[in-house]
């Protein structure tokens, strides 16, 4: 009889020779994943890597787990980086990982954006497109005070449609702190009482991007009680937050156009229509002239004379009453138009500033508050027939 060991013995042995392997201690192994696990517990992760002939255990600590990028799932290729050890209790070799990439397919961040995607998709937050204001009255813009998106969105809108409100939400829209901050603006939003929000940023990398790839982002939207638009990045750009929106704009300044209507545009289409409206009534007086003009005709080559006159008379008197009622008509639309173009004066931005008042600008932006300007500032002050430069003396 030869020795006799214990099993534990044994077990002991295998380790101390897998572990004195240098090979198998920092090893990267490419693999299909299988019977995938995460204990709700401890938060540590345990599946098998497979590649059609053979199969390890796998076990990922919750330390290394919380840095994963994605979600791995069944079927997924993977290379899985760590250290093989036998694992004394059942004498079982395991991969011990340290990290999980992507194998073929997908990268780490698209495949972690699509399955964000299809997540918050079956959850329904994709679904609500609530129409949008046609004449808001005020627009939120949630973005940085320091991008480029936030001159964009004020030049377009102040050119578009120059009486609007504007409130302004800053917000930071990149780096670790970016996504809490935007959902926070969003939040904060709810409360301006505007009809509209708008949301975004300028272009740049998917990095730079990747506030708006978040799920605290998407849900902010999606509960946001006012309609929402989605500006981020350039028009080759998705976000999950533009699948969240009510609508997505390609550009910060493309959802300046699609929030207000322009008014040269309105202008155009009040005076054609008073035109329209004025060519008809001239043609319909026209065309009655021309057919009491038949009629006495009529009546005087088949009537005797003193039911001719009569009659004709009667059709003058037609005539006359078809002709006020034409008139009115003409004259009300005329009225119409003419209150539209008092209320189109009065929220003439030149118009109020001529009555006295002036605009402020600090660093080229429009100055909303006293809160924004500090002592010995610099700021312009435009009026009505020019603009002049000065700086403040006192803030009170």
């Amino acid at each position: 009889m030869g020795l006799v060991v214990t099993v534990s013995q044994i077990n002991r042995r295998l380790a101390l020779l897998i572990k004195g392997d240098k090979p198998v201690q920092n090893i990267s192994v490419k693999g299909e994943i299988a019977d995938y696990k995460e204990h709700y517990k401890t938060g540590h992760i345990f599946f098998r890597l497979c590649d059609g002939e053979s199969s390890i255990k796998a076990v990922m600590f919750r330390s290394y787990a919380e840095k994963l990028k994605f979600e791995p799932e069944d079927g997924m290729n993977v290379i899985v980086s760590g250290s093989v050890q036998l694992y004394e209790k059942d004498g079982a070799c395991q991969l011990y990982a340290y990290s999980i990439e992507q194998g073929e397919g997908l990268g780490d961040g698209l495949l972690s954006f699509e399955q964000l995607k299809k997540k918050l998709g079956d959850e329904g937050l994709f679904d609500q497109k609530r129409p949008l204001p046609t004449r808001p009255k005020s627009v939120c813009v949630v973005t940085s005070e320091t991008g480029a998106a936030l001159h964009d969105i004020l030049n377009i809108l102040s050119r578009r449609w120059p009486f609007i409100k504007v409130v302004f939400v800053p917000v930071m829209v990149q780096g670790a702190e970016a996504p809490t901050s935007v959902a926070n603006g969003l939040k904060k939003a709810q409360n301006t009482g505007c009809d509209l929000i708008i949301f975004g940023r300028g272009g740049g990398s998917s990095e730079d991007l990747s506030a708006f790839n978040t799920e605290i982002v998407a849900r902010a939207v999606y509960e946001s009680k006012i309609p929402t638009i989605s500006a981020v990045g350039h028009e080759i750009d998705y976000t999950i937050a533009d699948f969240a929106a009510d609508r997505r704009a390609p550009t910060p300044s493309a959802a300046a156009e699609i929030a207000v209507p322009d008014i040269n545009e309105i202008m155009s289409k009040v005076n054609a229509l008073f035109e329209q409206t004025t060519n008809k009534a001239k043609s319909g007086i026209t065309a009655l002239e021309n057919r009491v003009d038949s009629l006495e005709r009529l009546i005087s080559a088949l009537s005797p004379a003193g039911r001719a006159e009569a009659d004709k008379q009667k059709v003058s008197s037609l005539f006359t009453s078809v002709r006020k009622s034409f008139f009115n008509v003409l004259t009300n639309k005329s009225s119409r138009f003419a209150k539209a173009a008092e209320l189109i004066d009065a929220f003439d931005p030149m118009k109020t500033l001529e009555r006295g008042y002036s605009v402020v600008f600090k660093d080229g932006k429009v100055l909303t508050s006293a809160d924004n300007v500090s002592s010995g500032d610099r700021i312009t002050v435009k009026m009505h027939d020019g603009e002049f430069e000065a700086v403040v003396a006192d803030h009170i």
